[in-house]
């Protein structure tokens, strides 16, 4: 009866959230936004597999609400507002091979670099319709994307405590198994999925609870932080922004070439801003008024 119980709860729970999930806005392009509300939570890691040292577990408070980008950008929305679109998995890419035949519009844009990235959210502000809703986007700090890619949780992701290919797009031959099965030395083949070699349809998979797609996979997203092995060790708890300087930008979320580590809510990686690789893309916030 306890288990019963507890079960009824859970899905209460879940039903709850579910429809306290706020109905997404669509701009002047059609691109979907969702409101992001303002709360705090563990950001980073502890003792999960996989984890890096600069996954310093610490509280973090979200003090303003914003609204996030639903999908990734895609490449018709890239093609819209830059006027190009330079991702490796298009028709007219080194990639094309790998999705002959496909349309790629609603493809995340990818081979993308930081400074486009940030200029995509430039030029998209100053849009007519854009500038008269006055929105101004932007690239999410690191906590913000964390904050909305955990969407409540607090387990190694979204899902829960694994990941198969089958949730998300990511290498399917490296899945991540809860803690307690590695120890009870279950075979990781039993998760093992498709590796689809390339990019997919953004919304492909399931949402998380505030209703974004592909937190995890598909494309590692771009950041506005510089990184830092150190700094959420003496970061502010209220709306960190991340150093003031440095070398190299984050990225997260892991991509379709990673394995199911990478992809976890709290890993980290560093990059190039000046980078472009064809694992790399981007989504977009704004601040709510």
């Amino acid at each position: 009866m306890r288990y019963f119980a507890c079960l009824g709860g859970l899905l209460l729970a879940a039903a709850t959230a579910a429809a306290q999930t706020p109905e997404p806005i669509t701009n002047s392009i059609g691109m979907q936004l969702v409101l992001i509300p303002a709360g705090e939570f563990q950001m980073g890691s502890k003792n999960e597999l996989g984890r890096n040292a600069d996954e310093e577990q610490r509280p973090v408070k979200i003090t303003r609400a914003f609204y996030m980008g639903v999908y990734e950008v895609t490449q018709q929305e890239y093609q819209t507002v830059m006027g190009s679109n330079p991702s490796y998995f298009s028709a007219g890419g080194e990639g094309a091979s790998a999705v002959e035949g496909m349309d790629t519009s609603r493809f995340p844009v990818e081979n993308v670099t930081w400074e486009e990235a940030a200029e995509f959210c430039r030029r998209l502000s100053e849009l007519p319709a854009e500038k008269e809703a006055g929105r101004v986007y932007r690239l999410p700090t690191e906590a913000e994307w964390e904050y909305a890619c955990r969407a409540g949780t607090t387990t190694p992701f979204n899902v829960g405590e694994s990941l198969a290919s089958t949730q998300a797009n990511f290498d399917g031959n490296y899945p991540y198994l809860k803690q307690e099965d590695v120890y009870k030395g279950v075979d990781p083949a039993t998760l093992k999925g498709p590796f689809l070699r390339r990019t997919t349809t953004v919304g492909s998979y399931p949402p998380n609870a505030f209703g974004l797609y592909d937190m995890h996979g598909n494309v590692w997203e771009w950041c506005a932080d510089w990184y830092s092995p150190v700094y959420y060790k003496s970061s502010p708890v209220e709306d960190p922004p991340g150093p003031e300087s440095g070398t190299h930008r984050i990225v997260r979320g892991g991509s379709w070439y990673w394995f199911a580590a990478g992809c976890r809510s709290a890993a980290r990686k560093e990059r190039n801003p000046a980078e472009r690789r064809n694992t790399d893309g981007f989504r977009v916030v704004f601040t709510a008024p």
